[in-house]
């Protein structure tokens, strides 16, 4: 299979687990809740939004809720089935003006200037692999003159980062079998290739650096970058003790937002994000 049908097929057999997947933990629930920080300004009542990797439409229904219409977008067409029926069950459907199955590096089925904000949310420009300046760019294209485009990645560095800290997984035999991991070849070029012991399809990882010119490039404006989550990542143990007290809780996700867009934490968290202006 090639990279499009390798990602289509992982997705459509992930089924409801990307639903799931922002609020599994506490430490998933934070980058939902920056995720959303980092747009909320933009949504409102009558604004056009093309969700583009959509998944199971976690952030769709926040959209809609906000009075947003929507285009959702996803390779699988088992990810915008669970979509349209989640959307649904919150009663939200009349807000999804359309459901397209398609890849992002290639949008033909969507005219240019269409959306007054553009999302690309979870990684799914990571899957492109070798293909994410051709999904940057129609993500660019679809959207209308003055309107934004937010995007999330996998952050390189951050995910070395979180899979030290994470719960259950062998880092030892991971940092001691470096070439075996791919370790180096992903921290030099972003590239992780097909991995009999990663089940998700290649990907690329990002830096800030690498993300911000690739923006400038394409010509976007007032461009800004975020890290999710910034103190947090690869703690999640900690974090979840956190959680059990609300003060505690409050005090981390403030901490969070008001470190999250700093130049010093852009390289530390699970997922990168930028904006930016057509």
């Amino acid at each position: 299979m090639n990279q499009s049908e390798s990602t289509r097929d992982f997705y459509n057999k992930y089924g409801e687990k990307e639903w799931e997947r922002l609020f599994r933990s506490p430490q998933d629930k934070l980058n939902y809740i920056l995720h959303m920080d980092f747009l909320d300004a933009e949504l409102g009542a009558g604004i056009t939004v093309l969700d583009a990797g959509c998944g199971g439409g976690r952030f769709s229904v926040d959209f809609a809720k906000r009075g947003c219409h929507i285009t959702l977008l996803d390779i699988s067409d088992e990810q915008i089935r669970i979509a349209e029926e989640k959307l649904n069950e919150y009663d939200l459907g009349s807000y999804v003006d359309k459901a397209l199955v398609g890849d992002i590096g290639n949008l033909d089925m969507i005219e240019d200037d269409t959306f007054d904000v553009t999302v690309c949310y979870g990684a799914p420009l990571s899957y492109l692999y070798d293909n994410y300046l051709d999904g940057i760019k129609e993500l660019y294209r679809v959207t209308k003159p003055g309107g934004q485009v937010f995007i999330s990645v996998n952050n390189r560095l951050g995910v070395i980062r979180t899979l030290i800290g994470r719960n259950g997984f062998d880092i030892v035999d991971f940092l001691a079998r470096k070439d075996y991991w791919f370790v180096d070849e992903v921290v030099q070029t972003g590239n992780l290739p097909s991995h009999p012991d990663v089940a998700h399809p290649p990907r690329h990882f990002f830096e800030a650096s690498e993300l911000m010119n690739l923006f400038k490039e394409i010509g976007f404006k007032d461009i800004k970058l975020g890290s999710s989550p910034c103190l947090s990542a690869g703690l999640s143990d900690r974090v979840e003790e956190i959680y059990e007290n609300k003060d505690a809780w409050e005090t981390l996700v403030d901490l969070e937002i008001k470190s999250y867009q700093k130049e010093a934490t852009l390289d530390l968290g699970e997922f990168l994000m930028i904006k930016g202006r057509k």
